[in-house]
């Protein structure tokens, strides 16, 4: 069976704030029970820059050597602007995380094929005060880091564009999908492992 690894923010691990989101992670490891491996940190995985100190402790709970596919996302975190700030990770700097969190990558999951997940869409006028992420800000993030891995030739998975189509039946807030929404990530997940390997 092929072995993946998911690396995510609370869109894959699941939250529990306001009615709480399963996150897709779960879905993609029961779709593919007795198919694939599916492995993930038990942990929200943040921003970018929490992920790059994190990720050599994460490679270390499984053999890294045999996963053949790290689906990968972060952008939501960094894109949030907290108490009226500017967005927490500036783009510039989220481009830089993202190439070394990419390097480190490869070099602790050396025999993966990487995919990178756009970050998901969300519904403004229901952020609540002093927490807010912006749709455009958010577009502009995934531009930048889509054209980093066009660079890089990293296989980039759009779940923003799966997102634009939802509205707020399929979120549990205003950021985070229910089961609805995360069993239709999950498959889009699922649908993306499927192109880089056989599975």
């Amino acid at each position: 069976m092929k072995n993946i690894y998911l690396i995510g923010d609370s869109i894959r691990f699941g939250s529990v704030g306001g009615k709480g989101s399963p996150g897709y992670g779960i879905f993609v490891k029961e779709i593919l029970n007795g198919i694939a491996n599916v492995y993930a940190p038990n942990e929200n995985c943040r921003f970018a820059q929490y992920t790059l100190r994190e990720i050599y402790g994460w490679s270390k709970s499984v053999d890294a050597d045999k996963i053949d596919i790290v689906h990968w996302n972060n952008g939501l975190w960094d894109v949030m602007r907290l108490h009226g700030d500017e967005p927490l990770t500036p783009i510039d700097m989220y481009l830089n995380m993202l190439e070394r969190i990419y390097k480190k990558i490869k070099l602790f999951f050396p025999n993966a094929k990487v995919i990178f997940a756009l970050s998901t869409s969300v519904i403004e006028k229901n952020a609540p005060v002093g927490y807010v992420r912006y749709n455009k800000e958010i577009e502009q993030y995934n531009a930048a880091a889509k054209e980093l891995m066009n660079r890089l030739d990293v296989t980039v998975n759009d779940l923003y564009s799966i997102t634009q189509t939802f509205d707020a039946s399929y979120y549990s807030d205003w950021v985070h999908p229910n089961e609805k929404g995360a069993r239709i990530l999950a498959d889009a997940i699922i649908k993306s492992i499927g192109t880089e390997c056989s599975i």
